[in-house]
Parts: structure tokens; sequence; C-alpha cells
């Protein structure tokens, strides 16, 4: 049994910079006490993550060449194929199993890429409202979800990729964004004082789609933002997180002064500057190098296959404002399919390596012989020269408009396992400088490759997030913990409520970090 109530709330894509700069100017004043009398620290995401990973690690406590979970599109390396991942298919257990095996009563409320399950018992619930739907709604009792939405209302925002920049559409999604708030507060206040329980888990995912879509709004560098729309739309961005600070508040103030209170950010949000629009044609210009063909590429970037060509040929010639209607009208894993589809290259089987698709982020996926069915590149000597040249020239790319280089860092995988062992991630993750737009790139080997992104979103994932805990012996204030990552949250939860975590973890409690011994 745990020592203590733990009250675990988190925040999805919530950025800690943005929070820092509204608490000190008051507008955030739940954060700003918060800040002041609790044990804080940032950390930072490893290069090994991409926007999908976080997560799954947050929950197991396992980074994501374990886990083997980077998205919620898949891919499939016996087919080379894409499909929509399932919750069966992320390693490893969630914490609160071992809570449940404590015996503890446990309530767990909308936390993403989770599923309910009748043997950890309490109350659980996926799909009120989340950001990303990789699988269906579920609740233990089955009848919870259908229940609580009775009660207190459906989540207004059902799909946050119904919404878009357009003025219309961010006053429409400002508005319901700050309902759901609203709602999600109620519901968990009932749940927190209706309900006994040891360990409460809840999670806001509001943060997410507003970052990504109002990001604009207040940055003025963002080549986007607008005096005008963000007078006639507001500062809709502060607006939703001074609502998250209220509904914290609230829910800290019900939980009781006895109860140990943990606040996360599970990564951060930043302007939506990246490469990866590009990429799929820097990796076919290497390709060519490396396979000694002089095949003339095209300079503009590209992305996708048959069904993307098919589809700017048919669907993209009709006018945007019908096609968004009809789009919107789509179940949400059909529009997923199609999108999985249109980004699939029926070119992979026969490639040395590919790219794939993923948002604001790049991956290279080696096709690997004894790994892959149409293997290219042999294991060893071969693959380590390929990477090697492959990175080498990567790192030669400069944004042709600012004159800097738009490689971040890059992970690769060799440098910590044996790739023949690699699940569905990629062989080479590559972070894109955020320092500028990037729609042209250059180097004296690969020439110029130029292309307009296609996302709308004016916000993306910054690898950073933030942990918080309220507890009678925090050392108060921020603290400074090296290689902190998203897998210690999990065994520094255990180690706050007393329980014993389960064995090879990748990650490992800060209690001692956190807490006065």
């Amino acid at each position: 049994m745990s020592q203590s109530r733990l009250l675990l709330l988190g925040f999805d894509a919530m950025d800690v910079e943005l929070v820092r700069r509204w608490a000190t100017a008051g507008y955030l004043p739940t954060f700003r006490r918060l800040f002041e009398s609790a044990a804080w620290t940032d950390f930072a995401h490893p290069p090994e993550h991409l926007a999908g990973t976080p997560w799954p690690s947050l929950n197991t406590g396992l980074g994501p060449l374990r886990h083997d979970f980077y998205s919620v599109s898949r891919f499939c390396k016996e087919s080379y194929q894409m499909r929509p991942g399932t919750a069966a298919e992320i390693k490893g257990d969630p914490f609160w199993k071992w809570f449940a095996q404590s015996g503890d009563r446990i309530i767990l409320a909308d936390v993403p890429f989770s599923i309910p399950k009748p043997e950890y018992g309490g109350r659980q619930f996926f799909g009120w409202g989340q950001h990303d739907w990789p699988w269906k709604r579920e609740s233990v009792p089955r009848k919870l979800l259908a229940g609580l939405s009775a009660q207190f209302g459906v989540h207004p925002v059902p799909y946050c990729h119904n919404y878009s920049t357009e003025t219309d559409s961010l006053r429409r999604l400002r508005s319901g964004l700050l309902t759901a708030i609203e709602r999600r507060t109620a519901i968990l206040k009932s749940l927190i004082t209706s309900h006994d329980w040891d360990l409460f888990y809840a999670v806001y995912s509001e943060p997410h789609c507003a970052g990504h879509l109002m990001w604009h709004l207040e940055d003025e560098t963002h080549p986007r933002h607008s005096a005008e729309q963000l007078a006639t739309v507001g500062p809709a961005l502060r607006e939703i997180y001074a609502a998250i600070d209220r509904a914290l508040g609230e829910l800290i103030g019900c939980a009781g002064t006895s109860t140990t209170c943990v606040v996360f950010f599970s990564e951060g949000m930043g302007p939506n500057y990246h490469g990866t629009h590009l990429f799929s044609t820097f990796v076919d210009r290497f390709n060519h190098r490396w396979e000694g063909r002089h095949v003339e590429v095209p300079q503009r970037g590209r992305d996708g296959g048959w069904l993307d060509s098919l589809w700017q040929r048919s669907v993209g010639r009709i006018p945007g404002g019908v096609r968004a209607g009809v789009k919107h009208r789509l179940p949400m894993s059909l529009r997923r399919w199609i999108t999985m589809k249109r980004q699939q290259n029926p070119n992979w089987p026969h490639m040395p390596a590919f790219s794939l698709p993923f948002d604001g982020f790049s991956a290279l996926r080696i096709n690997l012989v004894g790994r892959e069915p149409q293997g290219r590149i042999r294991p060893g000597e071969e693959y380590r020269r390929y990477l090697d040249a492959f990175t080498a020239e990567l790192s030669q790319l400069r944004n042709a408009q600012s004159g800097e280089f738009v490689l971040e860092q890059a992970f690769r995988t060799d440098q910590e396992i044996d790739p023949l062992t690699l699940g569905s991630g990629p062989d080479l993750i590559v972070w894109w400088s955020k320092s500028a737009p990037v729609r042209t790139i250059q180097s004296p080997n690969v020439g110029t490759i130029a292309g307009e992104p296609k996302d709308l979103r004016t916000g993306e994932h910054v690898m950073r997030g933030m942990l918080l805990v309220l507890h009678p012996r925090a050392r108060r204030g921020r603290q400074t913990i090296p290689g902190m990552t998203a897998a210690d949250l999990p065994a520094t939860v255990c180690g706050l409520a007393g329980i014993q975590p389960g064995n090879g973890l990748d990650g490992t409690s800060r209690c001692r970090d956190l807490l006065i011994q």
C-alpha cells in the first residue's frame, strides 16, 4: 500500500518556458506559487525521442528503443507498410500496475496512450478528450465514461485536426478548449471527492492542440504572426494556459493538504520550423550518389508515393473549402489511414534507405539485410559506412535563407543496440534547428532542395519537459537534476508513494534530488 495519497497531474505538450514567463508576469498565479513552494526541475528528452515517444516512456519507464512505440502510425518491416499502432504494441508495463498489485485503489483519467484494464481495479477511462486517438474509447467500469459524458458533457473539440489557423477557426477552437478545460476539471473534482483512491492520475490534453495551432498569435517573430488576428482572437494560447492554472489550483485544493501532488509536462512547444518536407528528396539524392547512379532528382521537395500522386491529381484539385468540409465528415480512423497511405512510398523495398513519415522530426530507416525482407544494405561495416556518410552529408546542410546549419542533432540506433534487433523505429532520428523557417536547404554535394511545408500548424514540439513535486519535505524552488528524462517519472512516482517498481526500467527515482532526506 502507498504511504500516502498521490495526485499525479500531467499536461500534454505544455511548455515550461511559456509557463515560467507567464507565471512571472502574474498570469499564472498557481504556478507562480508552486515554483516557490514546491520542488521542480525541467528535463530534456534524449535525441532518440520523437514527438510520439514521450508518453509511452512516461507511462512505462522505458526509452523508445525498448517500448518500441514511435507514433500512432507504425512501420511494419515485414511489408514496408504503414498502419495504425495498437495499445498492445507498447512494450513494458504501465507504472500504475505496481500500485494496483500493492493493493492501492487507482483512478486513471484520460492518460494518453493508456488502456483501461479490469485487473487494475478502481476507475479508469480513456477517450473523453485526447489529441491523438490511437485506439477506441474505453473505461472500467464499462459504463463509467458514458456516465461521465452524460453528466458533465462531451469534449467540445472532438478532433484537433478539424481546426486551422484561420481567424474564425481559432476563435471556435479557443472557445471549445476553454469549455473542455472547465468540463474536464468538473469531472476530475467529482472523482477526487466522491471516491476513495490512493493514486489519482489524470492528464489535460488541451495545451497540445492549442500549442500547435495558436503558437503564432503571440510569437511576434513568427512569419504568420498577425497583430490584426491577435486583436480579433485575443491571446488565446495564454488564456488556455491561464485556464489550466486555475484548474490546477482547484484540483490541488480538492485533494487536501495531506496529499502528495506531482505535476509534469510531457514535452514543450515552439515554432514549427523543420525540414521534414525536404528530407525524402535529400534521402533520394544521397541514395543516388551512394549507388553511383546519375539520376535527375527534382529540385523541389516531395513526399509520398502513388496514392499521394493520385490524390494531388484528383482530390487536390478540389477547392480547399469544399475539400475541408468533406474531410471533416470522414471518420478519424479513415482520415488517418488515408494520410498514412499518402505518405507511403512503394519504392521503399528497392531503396538502400528511406524516410519514415513523422511530424516535425525526420527519421531514416535502413533497408537492412536480415531485418527487412528485401534488404539492400548489409549489417556491420556497410551499415556503418552508409550512416557515417549520410550523417556527414546531413551535417553540411544549410538553410539557404539564413545561411545557418539546419541540423540540431542526430541520433543513431547503432549507438545503443544491434540494428538487427530494432523494432518499428528508425535507424537515424533527425532534430531540425528551430532558429528559422526552412524552405530551402543546400550543400555542395546535394545541391539545392526547395519546397513549402504542407503542415498548417504554427507550433511544433520542443523536447523538454517539467516535473514539480508538492510535498512536506520538498526542496523548495528549482532543482538541477543532470540527465533526468521522461523514463525517470515512473520510478520517481513509485518512490514518492513507497511502492516498489518493476525490474528493468531505463529510468531511476529522483526522490533524493527533490526531497530533503
